[in-house]
């Protein structure tokens, strides 16, 4: 499925030109907070409220108010119990609906071969779809749809997970459900839920 460049448009539900914005900043609030990161704190939340006021954009402002009030050393803690320490809460979309199995491989491929074809090159150490590339490519492709739609039964996964936890992060993963439900369409049912490390 192709769906054409990100338009604003009166209606409800829909995807305005405000979408890539959200998408690009969301994908650098999920990335670890090194030193620069946190440095870049109020560029963040000037991004985040220059977004439109809907509830996608309060959930990144939130975060961006966490995110300046926190002590780093103890956001980078955090950060690594959440996302590398918990599979449930893998930022890499196909493990969390797909697991270690053989799908797996297909699905990561499908999005490889999407990204070729729009000449997007992510990061030659992240997986295709390690959620900031996803994110980082349907805040500037066209055919951001098709990313999303491959990536979503993993976002909503995850943020379930995260929001169950109470995870500083799970509303930054809200946000893009809410903001890729308006790009992709109503959503398909998850099949399973993976329990560090298995899909059941």
């Amino acid at each position: 499925m192709t769906f054409g460049p990100l338009l604003e448009v009166p209606s409800k539900g829909r995807a305005t030109a405000s979408t890539p914005a959200l998408f690009g900043l969301v994908a650098d609030l999920l990335e670890y907070p090194e030193e620069d990161m946190v440095s870049r704190g109020p560029e963040f939340m000037r991004r985040a409220r220059a977004l439109p006021d809907d509830q996608p954009a309060r959930l990144v402002v939130d975060f961006c108010r966490w995110f300046q009030a926190a002590d780093p050393n103890a956001m980078r803690e955090a950060y690594v119990a959440t996302f590398d320490h918990s599979r449930r809460n893998a930022l890499y979309m196909t493990y969390a609906t797909h697991g270690d199995t053989r799908a797996r491989g297909a699905a990561l491929l499908s999005f490889k071969r999407l990204y070729d074809e729009q000449g997007f090159a992510g990061p030659s150490d992240e997986l295709p779809d390690y959620l900031p590339t996803v994110l980082r490519f349907a805040a500037t492709a066209p055919t951001a749809g098709a990313a999303l739609a491959m990536a979503r039964a993993g976002v909503e996964l995850v943020a379930s997970s995260l929001a169950q936890s109470g995870s500083p992060w799970a509303g930054l993963l809200e946000a893009v459900c809410l903001t890729s439900a308006m790009v992709d369409g109503p959503p398909t049912e998850a099949v399973g839920i993976v329990q560090e490390g298995a899909l059941v």
